[in-house]
């Protein structure tokens, strides 16, 4: 089962936090991005994140595993979309702060290599 989504919402990124079984900062360091913007998208459910953000969700979505491509297109199907995550385990916060940075500084570092690329190809020609 595949699933397409054209625009991402916060009611979508839900759907695909809650298929992979993720709490707030689970997913937050997976995408590199502040705790609150997920928290955002559960109480906005209707917000449609930046074009960038589309971008790391279509990603995310498209490297999910089978299962969780599974549950992510019946939690759409079925409008079974969570508006609150799961709570998160007990965890250092300082640790957590450290995962989301790490996890933001790879994102910015992909972001400086594909320009980078571009700008070797532009030099190239």
């Amino acid at each position: 089962m595949s699933e397409v989504v054209t625009t991402w919402t916060g009611r979508t990124a839900c759907a695909l936090q809650a298929a992979l079984r993720m709490t707030n900062e689970g997913f937050a360091a997976k995408l590199g991005v502040a705790v609150r913007t997920v928290a955002g998208w559960h109480r906005n459910p209707e917000i449609v994140p930046r074009t960038e953000m589309q971008q790391i969700l279509d990603v995310t979505l498209e490297r999910a595993n089978g299962g969780v491509r599974e549950r992510f297109a019946a939690a759409l199907s079925r409008g079974d979309v969570p508006t609150t995550a799961a709570p998160a385990p007990a965890v250092d916060p300082v640790v957590s702060q450290m995962a989301a940075d790490m996890a933001l500084m790879q994102a910015r570092i992909d972001a400086l290599q594909e320009q980078l690329g571009a700008l070797a190809l532009r030099m190239l020609t």
